[in-house]
């Protein structure tokens, strides 16, 4: 791979604000296994999440700086200063530019001989599906109103930074339809894919270790989530009260506060918080009966986690996890929160057989993703030779 340095000797990766880990950090890890001399931008970085990038440079922007002096994750009620960030990073000299995002990062201003490829979670939910994950928030009566006029002004910011961008790629065939819908631009599909760890049976040593640590009944379902409104975790918690199963949430965000009244006193609801070690993440896949994914997903590499355990998946019937979830091999569909809660009565994790589901997770590994992402920044090397020979 050493070829594509001396074709890309230096290369940006834009990143959306790193405050709390997800699916799009686990594609950006991927890809510095691709392009390990990448230099690594964003808006807002908290080290203390990506303890996998320790010792490596991240470039930041005034609004780090802001944020160290203002309440905790009040940063993110300065939207309005997101076009600043981003347009004021200076990125000259860098070969290739490459933007992982669900928001704004695609909007960096790149040179007229700089390539510059957009690898896009989703355009903003916020600004394109309404969704503004300020429910828990204590200023959602002031954010809710001021959201109409800000998002209407970063609507038109959003669709005009798509101009800047070369190259496309999305994460699922779902994400390729709406970037066409939103900035009429054809998309390269490159499905990302989990590490082989997730494939490796956990030993019975690990496994014990984990319910000690984590204090785990011997039957639960299980949630690995951000904690925001569009995740739906309210659903999962709802449906396994009713169903009276042992639910154990992963994750953290600013929607815990809620759920955790929702939940109540309920003893059979705990929440764990954000999990720094993957590996237990990856026993607690192998333990739990049944993986829970209750949002409309761009692709959702947690499900695919999960089955890269042999883990079945009760999934929303909709967006990136029809392309990864096979109904009746490895899991099943709802639509509501009442089929949600019926599949959790009547679900027996006898039915799946975990060598299927392990197999049926191979075709998103991340060894497939690494090599198609080579395959297409070849592309893009020989379109940009191509055009400076013209």
């Amino acid at each position: 791979m050493n070829y594509l340095q001396e074709r890309f000797p230096k290369v940006a990766i834009v990143a959306d604000q790193m405050s709390s880990f997800g699916g799009a950090d686990r594609e950006m890890y991927s890809i510095l296994k691709l392009l390990p001399h990448a230099e690594i931008f964003t808006v807002v970085f908290n080290r203390e999440k990506y303890p996998e990038l320790e010792g490596r440079t991240i470039h930041t922007s005034f609004v780090q700086k802001i944020s160290n002096v203002l309440p905790k994750h009040f940063y993110r009620h300065l939207k309005v200063l997101t076009p600043f960030a981003y347009e004021n990073f200076d990125l000259r000299g860098y070969d290739l530019v490459i933007s992982i995002s669900a928001g704004p990062a695609k909007g960096v201003i790149t040179g007229l001989d700089q390539p510059h490829i957009a690898m896009v979670m989703t355009p903003p939910r916020s600004l394109w599906d309404k969704e503004l994950n300020v429910r828990a928030s204590r200023l959602k009566a002031l954010y809710r109103p001021i959201s109409v006029v800000l998002n209407t002004y970063m609507r038109v910011w959003d669709w005009t930074i798509s101009r800047r961008v070369d190259y496309w790629t999305a994460n699922s065939k779902y994400i390729a339809r709406k970037i066409w819908k939103t900035y009429k631009k054809k998309a390269t599909v490159l499905y990302p894919g989990v590490e082989e760890k997730y494939f490796l049976d956990s030993s019975e040593k690990e496994k014990r270790k984990v319910i000690k640590k984590y204090n785990l009944p011997k039957n639960f379902v299980l949630v690995v989530s951000r904690l925001y409104d569009h995740k739906r975790v309210d659903w999962a918690i709802n449906a396994c009260k009713k169903a009276k199963k042992q639910l154990i949430i992963v994750g953290e965000g600013p929607d815990r506060r809620y759920l955790e009244k929702i939940a109540g006193k309920d003893e059979s609801i705990r929440f764990l918080g954000f999990v720094k070690d993957d590996m237990d993440v990856k026993t607690m896949y192998a333990l739990s009966d049944v993986l829970l994914f209750c949002a409309l997903e761009d692709f959702g590499l947690v499900p695919v986690e999960a089955m890269a355990s042999g883990t079945p998946v009760l999934g929303f019937k909709d967006g990136g996890l029809l392309e990864t979830v096979k109904e009746g091999l490895t899991g099943e569909f709802f639509t509501t929160q009442e089929e949600l809660t019926s599949s959790l009565i009547n679900f027996h994790k006898t039915r799946y057989n975990r060598q299927l589901i392990k197999k049926h997770a191979q075709l998103f590994s991340e060894r497939k993703f690494i090599n198609n992402l080579e395959q297409y920044l070849n592309k893009v090397y020989e379109k940009e030779q191509e055009r400076e020979d013209r």
